[in-house]
């Protein structure tokens, strides 16, 4: 149990002293200075908006989300969030703190993990249940969130190969979700099944719910941006120095097309390049003009987003998950979920290229 559950006074493992809430800062202001010293010619304005502005944006993004997470928490709302659920999530021997989290990952994904770490710190979900609420968030909700902007890009580009790799896509995010389901019920124990759906703590009286939430939220979110702060300046300046170009480069060289016409290759490069779109363009215009055929593009759009999303995973949300999370953990959490992802959308169209 972190902490008292009402007042949410600290608990004595969280009142430890811990040192990478005082190194991290340290290192990404020492790095910073170092990155700044090879640009002498960058103006502080156009600092602000190279990264200024994205970060302080991000910070917003955060202090929302988390503000969110223990209104949800204080006013014991998880059990009304996650009841269109309950089926499922009383099969899966997973807690209502699981359903309202899966219904945030439809709309952020940064306030369903806020409410997942939430969760934990009070108690209300063990280390297991976070991580597996967490990969089940990583499939259909996770889909469903990007579906809306995945579908107007694809469609009107690649058509019939659009919908097929969506099938494909919505296939592998239903498979991961239901392996976790399949996992927690038999790795849960049984007393954590929803019953009744009561809320696990008691509502306090709505006069003072503001008094509740902001001890909880000045000190958590002071947390988060000792880890984030640093950590995002540190993934900034390495994407400057040129990493992330050099994975994409990696990439490319190392995934082979023996399968595919050599045309898919552009695809394939311009995803990781690029953006997804880019990718997709690519593949539209390959299919126009009948380099492709559908099932070579749908196959090559699928390499794409297999070599492409775990760099940008890597370079976009891993200052958020261990500024959320703990640095080991949410290290650990996004490899974890990426590796996931990767096998799945490999089970679902292996099948697809051999017989589709």
């Amino acid at each position: 149990m972190a902490g008292d559950l009402k007042t949410g006074t600290p608990s004595p493992r969280e009142k430890k002293l811990r040192p990478w809430p005082f190194l991290l800062p340290v290192l990404g202001l020492t790095l910073l200075a170092c990155w700044w010293g090879q640009h002498p010619h960058l103006t502080a304005f156009e600092l602000y908006h190279s990264l200024g502005s994205p970060l302080l944006r991000l910070l917003v993004y955060l202090a929302v989300g988390l503000a969110l997470a223990q209104t949800v928490e204080s006013r014991g709302w998880a059990h009304r969030l996650g009841a269109w659920l309950k089926p499922l999530l009383a099969w899966g021997r997973l807690k209502p703190e699981s359903g309202a989290s899966f219904t945030a990952a439809m709309i952020s994904g940064l306030l369903a993990n806020t409410m997942l770490w939430t969760f934990r710190q009070e108690g209300r979900l063990s280390q297991r249940e976070l991580v597996l609420s967490y990969l089940f968030n990583n499939g259909l909700a996770v889909y469903l969130l990007h579906l809306t902007t995945t579908f107007v890009i694809i469609w009107p580009l690649v058509g019939e190969a659009g919908l097929i790799y969506l099938g494909l896509m919505l296939a592998a995010a239903l498979l991961r979700s239901g392996l976790v389901l399949v996992y927690s019920r038999f790795r849960l124990p049984a007393d954590t099944a929803l019953g009744d759906l009561a809320p696990a703590i008691s509502l306090s009286p709505r006069t003072s719910w503001p008094k509740e939430i902001w001890p909880k939220f000045r000190r958590r979110f002071s947390r988060l941006c000792l880890y984030t702060l640093p950590i995002y300046l540190i993934v900034y300046i390495v994407n400057d120095w040129g990493l992330f170009r050099w994975l994409r480069t990696a990439g490319a060289a190392w995934v082979s097309l023996g399968f595919l016409p050599v045309e898919a290759a552009g695809v394939v490069i311009f995803s990781l390049a690029a953006e997804f779109a880019s990718g997709v363009a690519a593949a539209g215009a390959l299919l126009q003009a009948g380099a492709l055929t559908v099932k070579q593009t749908v196959l090559a759009l699928v390499l794409g987003n297999l070599v492409a999303t775990p760099i940008r995973a890597l370079r976009h949300q891993l200052p958020t998950h261990m500024g959320i999370f703990s640095p080991k953990l949410g290290a650990e959490l996004l490899l974890l979920s990426q590796g996931v992802r990767l096998l799945s959308v490999v089970v679902v169209t292996v099948p697809y290229g051999l017989w589709g």
